[in-house]
């Protein structure tokens, strides 16, 4: 769901203050203090990717016409998202803290514990279900209904209107959420917008949808907006427009002030990768009013442009309580100065052979450097090259 299609009622201020997982893909534990901007930095097939799957996958568990048993099938079963250094069958546990940041507002907190079903493991069961309103548990399951028909089970309470009125704001907060890692070639084929996260794919589909879903004056203020933005980063762009096709379906155009007189403008098929993709991040930053999930933003965008994305994340946020988790292997973004060690995770190989996440802040020697000036990425990304890296260029 779009952050343009308003939900009932008024949803309360949030944010994710603090993560919990246990058995969650690359990672056996995960125990994270979380800021409204996190940046997660690590090597190659670390798990950053996997990380912003398990916020997507919350997305998926409450999104209409989702649930539970979809959310775990699209990721290839529970077997696929239970870590590989974990026992066989252990439990996958999600549990997240949320709070507002202001004082007098009431923290939740929500915990799910997953299993797979005896005698048919492509079946995922709710082991535990909690939620808490401060220091009040509200819900606990299972509850005696549950033992009496276990098939309730297999649906959580989140994902369900009949049963989570008590704590809808926090389906509210991820039905909310967007993700973004638009690839341009996928964008200009046009393909099916059903397409699911673990393609990798944003497609046009779902862009336009996003775009389609504002009223028509919010759409063509926001556009204002990031051709002005634009005009700042491609120095040669005169016009970015956006056309109203008969069927309903916006159509992007953009010309450009070195072509001659009369050229037609470029439609969206014909725009570059670059563009393309900083189009979209402005968008969704600016749609986005819950969390937003950004899979590395600094693909095809030029180094002096990708310097600027952390502060446009923190300036074009549509509201101030609204958080942004991204990952990245980009000096260049790592190198703002307003960038804190609390809002960098790493992703480093564990003894244990999974993934431990840490803050940077949170490592002594780190913290250190960070206080002398030196910026975030010159601290963090050489703790993330792999030892023998320098090999690689010998290789035959």
């Amino acid at each position: 769901m779009s952050a343009c299609l308003r939900l009932p009622g008024k949803r309360k201020l949030m944010i994710i203050s603090r993560l919990v997982a246990r058995n969650w893909k690359n990672f056996v534990s995960i125990d994270l203090e979380m800021a409204d901007r996190a940046f997660l930095v690590g090597p190659n097939a670390s798990g950053k990717s996997n990380l912003l799957d398990l916020f997507h996958f919350m997305k998926d568990l409450v999104a209409p016409g989702g649930g539970l048993y979809q959310a775990v099938t699209r990721r290839g079963g529970l077997e696929l998202i239970r870590s590989l250094a974990s026992p066989e069958r252990a439990r996958i546990k999600i549990e997240l803290h949320f709070g507002s940041g202001r004082s007098g507002d009431t923290p939740w907190r929500y915990a799910l514990t997953l299993k797979p079903r005896p005698g048919k493991p492509a079946i995922p069961l709710v082991a535990s279900e909690q939620v808490w309103s401060g220091e009040h548990l509200i819900l606990d399951r299972p509850n005696e209904a549950d033992k009496k028909d276990r098939e309730r089970l297999r649906q959580t309470f989140l994902e369900n209107v009949v049963t989570n009125a008590d704590f809808r704001s926090i389906a509210d907060f991820f039905n909310s959420s967007l993700y973004f890692h638009l690839i341009p070639h996928e964008f200009r084929r046009e393909i099916d917008s059903g397409n699911d996260f673990l393609s990798r794919g944003f497609s046009r589909g779902d862009f336009f949808r996003q775009v389609a879903d504002c009223a028509p004056k919010t759409r063509a203020a926001r556009f204002r907006k990031i051709e002005a933005a634009l005009k700042l980063s491609i120095p040669l762009l005169e016009k970015l427009s956006l056309e109203e096709l008969p069927e309903g379906n916006p159509r992007i155009e953009s010309t450009f002030r070195n072509w001659r007189k009369n050229s037609p403008p470029l439609r969206d098929r014909q725009l570059s990768d670059g563009l393309i993709r900083l189009i979209g991040i402005l968008w969704s930053l600016m749609d986005n009013n819950s969390l937003l999930l950004l899979e590395e933003p600094e693909l095809s965008l030029n180094t002096a442009v990708v310097r600027q994305l952390p502060g446009l994340i923190h300036r074009f946020r549509k509201h101030p309580s609204s958080q942004v988790i991204l990952s990245t292997h980009s000096p260049e973004l790592l190198s703002d100065p307003g960038i804190d060690g609390k809002e960098v995770m790493l992703l480093l190989p564990a003894e244990d052979r999974s993934i431990k996440v840490v803050r940077a802040a949170d490592l002594p020697d780190v913290n250190t450097l960070l206080e002398q000036g030196i910026s975030v990425g010159d601290v963090v990304l050489p703790r993330t090259q792999p030892a023998r890296i320098e090999e690689l260029g010998y290789f035959q």
